[in-house]
C-alpha cells in the first residue's frame, strides 16, 4: 500500500493545529463579584471579638486595578470566623469596598457590608 504524501502532511498539519489549540485553552476561575452579600442579615446574640490586628502589606498591590481589603469577623456555623484581608480588583471600574461591621440592633448582633458598592 502506498502513502499519499500530501495526505500525510495534511493529517500531520492538522494533528499539530488541534494539539496547539487543545493546549492553549487555559480555565480559569472568574472574581466574585463580591466578597459578601449586601442582602444577606447575619444577626448573634453575642458581640463579635476586637479585630485583629492586620497591617496592609507595604508591598504595591499584584496588579494597579487591586485594592486592600482588610480582615474581618465572619458568622459561619454558629460561630465568629476570622476572613484574612486580601487584594482584589473591583468588578466594576469605579466600584469602591463598603467594609464589614457589626451593628448592635434590637435582635442583636447585626453583620453591615463586606461587599463591592457601584458608584
Amino acid at each position: 500500500m502506498q502513502s499519499i504524501p500530501g495526505r500525510s502532511a495534511a493529517l500531520g498539519a492538522g494533528a499539530l493545529a488541534v494539539t496547539f489549540l487543545v493546549t492553549g485553552c487555559v480555565v480559569a476561575p472568574a472574581e466574585p463579584y463580591a466578597y459578601g452579600n449586601p442582602a444577606a442579615v447575619v444577626v448573634s446574640a453575642e458581640a463579635p471579638p476586637p479585630l485583629r490586628y492586620e497591617p496592609a502589606p507595604v508591598a504595591v498591590a499584584p496588579m494597579a486595578t487591586q485594592v486592600w481589603i482588610g480582615g474581618f469577623w465572619d458568622w459561619s456555623g454558629g460561630r465568629y470566623v476570622w476572613r484574612e484581608g486580601r487584594w482584589a480588583a473591583p468588578p466594576h471600574h469605579g466600584d469602591r469596598w463598603v467594609p464589614r461591621e457589626w451593628v448592635r440592633g434590637p435582635h442583636g448582633w447585626q453583620a453591615r457590608g463586606g461587599h463591592w458598592e457601584r458608584r
